[in-house]
């Protein structure tokens, strides 16, 4: 409730409204399904306030480039994939500086009274930190999975063949969309899962 909350956390409350989209098939043009996600209204945020940065390292175009290089000159199987429901997936404690709390008004339309509010406590579409802090949650996985970073690339890491993958695998990631290189398929299913 609004009246539970102090004067601080009362200037820390934004919209929100859902987002609709519909996938058709390319070929045919039928609807393959109807997606909806809550988004912040982050264009009410400012700066210093409700986030402290909002850079999310990603990589530049010339290093897929130079991965799809390495990829067709040493015979690799390439992947292109999503992570699924990545920002959700998320959290904020990854982030190297303390994220405000902040909290969101329902959408229209929801049946709710008039004065709630919902703390947010991961990262939603729509919020100027989101893609930095699904970064270096993806980063602190690829470091506690035995992954270095490239010495040409922020968002580009290398986890060399040992015991448990006996194969090298090389993945690049840009927001929620990786490319994933692995000399061996069945090394490459195994991280993938």
């Amino acid at each position: 409730m609004i009246k539970d909350l102090s004067q601080a956390q009362r200037k820390a409350i934004y919209g929100s409204r859902f987002h609709h989209k519909i996938k058709r098939d390319l070929q045919s043009g039928k609807i393959k399904s109807l997606k909806t996600r809550l988004v912040v209204m982050g264009n009410q945020m400012k700066k210093g306030e409700a986030y402290v940065d909002a850079f999310a390292p990603v990589p530049r175009s010339t290093a897929g480039c130079i991965l799809m290089s390495i990829a067709a000159a040493l015979n690799l199987e390439m992947h292109a994939c999503d992570l699924s429901q990545a920002f959700i997936q998320a959290s904020w404690a990854d982030l190297p500086e303390d994220v405000p709390q902040f909290f969101i008004r329902p959408p229209a339309g929801w049946p709710e009274e008039e004065d709630v509010v919902y703390e947010v406590l991961r990262p939603l579409y729509g919020a100027p930190n989101s893609g930095r802090t699904l970064h270096y949650t993806l980063d602190k996985f690829m470091r506690d999975n035995s992954f270095v970073k490239s010495g040409f690339e922020e968002s580009v890491w290398i986890r060399y063949a040992d015991e448990e993958l006996p194969h090298t695998i090389m993945m690049s990631d840009h927001v929620n969309d990786t490319l994933i290189l692995c000399k061996n398929l069945d090394t490459l299913q195994k991280f993938k899962t």
